[in-house]
């Protein structure tokens, strides 16, 4: 903007310059000629200032104007949907978005971190997410989960009575919206922290955790799949043949025992000969606090 301001003055002093002589020239014998043009010269450079300031206006409201821009193209970004089906080692502005939305709880998300990448923190705090909304804790951020999320991005906490209602009484949306909206319901569970803030008793949120997960006894129509836990809990099995292993699709099978134990054993039978199956263990505890394994493998017999 200085470079062309400092062209305009150059230019009018240019102009001014060379129009002087001529004038001059043409009425050196008559003094009141020349008082007149100093009077024309004197107009014609308030006119060109009149119109640098013009310029400089237009420029400012131009640069305003793509400033409001950029702001706008800011609070665009900070709306947007969850499209993709997220799971752990992805990266992108849409995890981003996932663990922002994740962090207003800090009882979901305590550490907080806003990366871009999916590890295990941000998938410990889905499967706490999805604990509070009532959804399958699997870790990954399927079509339940991201219908869930996108509310909360799209309608807002406690607008549309929708969103799981641990996340209404979270601090961080606490400040945002009505308080009248954010009373617990009637035998709802909350996270101990924000259960002591509201008087109410803590209780048990920490999933079992499981190991030793094995594959055994496997022939060619059957395997024997075996792990442990440390507490009591329930025991499910979600295997394919497809990888990677999606638990709401018609293609992935499930087994379930709902004993309550600390030793898990299922066996899977009816498989096909000589092929992969992949499959994930989960256990949830008498306080419904659920756990998944890491994706596994197994081969069947070619009998």
């Amino acid at each position: 903007m200085k470079k062309i301001i400092a062209i305009l003055l150059s230019t009018g002093i240019l102009f001014t310059v060379l129009c002087a002589p001529v004038f001059v020239s043409a009425t050196t014998s008559n003094n009141s000629s020349a008082q007149e043009l100093i009077q024309t010269l004197q107009q014609q450079i308030e006119k060109l200032k009149a119109q640098i300031e013009a310029l400089i206006t237009q420029i400012e409201s131009l640069r305003q104007a793509k400033l409001e821009a950029r702001e706008t193209t800011k609070e665009i970004k900070g709306t947007l949907k969850l499209i993709r089906h997220l799971r752990q080692g992805m990266s992108g502005e849409d995890v981003k978005l996932l663990q922002e939305v994740l962090a207003t709880d800090t009882d979901v998300y305590p550490e907080g971190l806003v990366t871009g990448y999916f590890g295990p923190l941000t998938k410990n705090a889905v499967k706490r997410f999805q604990k509070i909304a009532g959804i399958e804790q699997v870790g990954l951020v399927g079509p339940k989960t991201s219908a869930r999320i996108n509310e909360l991005l799209l309608v807002g906490a406690g607008k549309s009575g929708k969103v799981p209602p641990g996340l209404l009484i979270a601090p961080g949306i606490r400040k945002k919206v009505d308080l009248e909206l954010l009373k617990p319901l009637p035998g709802q569970k909350l996270p101990p922290g924000i259960a002591k803030k509201l008087g109410v008793i803590g209780e048990d949120i920490t999933p079992p955790v499981i190991s030793n997960v094995t594959a055994s006894n496997i022939t060619g129509i059957s395997a024997e799949i075996t792990w442990t836990t440390d507490e009591e809990a329930d025991s499910r099995i979600w295997y394919s043949t497809i990888s990677p292993l999606v638990t709401t699709t018609d293609s992935t099978l499930d087994a379930i025992s709902t004993d309550l134990v600390l030793d898990h054993e299922i066996t899977l039978s009816d498989l096909f000969l000589d092929t992969i199956y992949y499959f994930i263990v989960n256990s949830t505890d008498e306080a419904d606090n659920n756990e998944i394994s890491e994706e596994e493998t197994f081969t069947t017999l070619a009998e």
